[in-house]
């Protein structure tokens, strides 16, 4: 990367602040911490497999969609930065610039977790990728739209956590209904989940995601109607 573009790097950085990047990695650091204590104070196997599973599949999405819902409206200066560029690049680009590490560091966590045998059951290598970034991304786009929507980042926060929560505690019923089990975010830590349900819910999340992106992009073609809410 030239000059250019490493000023520009941290000047999104600044803008952004550290709350967004903390509130990605903390749920993933700690959870992380908190498997490898478990694995070096002797831990069953099965308590390992359940909370790497939370980890990888439920912390990590959830702190680091609540970062990207509360990146939208962190510029002050809104209207300047619609003069002077297209506001979609630069609200993508702050995303990024929390989610891509929050991932890499999800992708580590996966790594130590099967070296220590902490792994969700049922998973292959194949989970190193596939238990955590679908639902990562699922719910990532959908707290950016929510935001964009709403014009406002708290209650795109409230909103997906309050969606988080009710797939954690609905968990089999979710699964028994045929629609709704295609956006359950946790079919990667469910036990005995036949392999063709498996597969069109990995594919149906990111999917999803992918017109929510879209969805989101449109709302920011116009983004004079951010100015004046609490979002850019």
């Amino acid at each position: 990367m030239n000059r250019t573009t490493w000023a520009r790097l941290r000047l999104e950085l600044r803008v952004i602040g550290i709350a967004p990047p903390v509130t990605a990695l903390a749920a993933t650091l700690g959870g992380a911490i908190l498997v490898i204590v478990m694995h070096a104070t002797g831990a069953s196997a099965e308590h390992l497999n359940i909370a790497a599973g939370a980890v990888l599949a439920g912390f990590a999405p959830l702190g680091t969609a609540v970062a990207a819902s509360s990146i939208v409206g962190r510029d002050s200066g809104a209207e300047l930065v619609m003069t002077t560029t297209v506001y979609r690049r630069v609200l993508f680009l702050r995303v990024g610039l929390v989610v891509v590490p929050a991932a890499l560091v999800t992708l580590v966590d996966a790594v130590v977790f099967r070296a220590l045998n902490a792994w969700p059951e049922g998973q292959g290598t194949d989970g190193y990728v596939l238990v955590w970034a679908p639902p990562m991304l699922w719910l990532v786009t959908l707290a950016m739209l929510t935001a964009i929507g709403l014009r406002s980042s708290g209650a795109a926060s409230g909103l997906i956590g309050g969606l988080w929560l009710a797939q954690e505690l609905m968990g089999p019923a979710i699964r028994d209904n045929t629609v709704l089990r295609t956006q359950y975010m946790f079919m990667g830590v469910a036990a005995k989940v036949p392999a063709h349900e498996w597969t069109v819910n990995r594919i149906a999340l990111p999917a999803v995601g992918v017109v929510a992106v879209i969805a989101a992009g449109l709302l920011l073609g116009h983004p004079e109607r951010f100015v004046g809410s609490d979002t850019a």
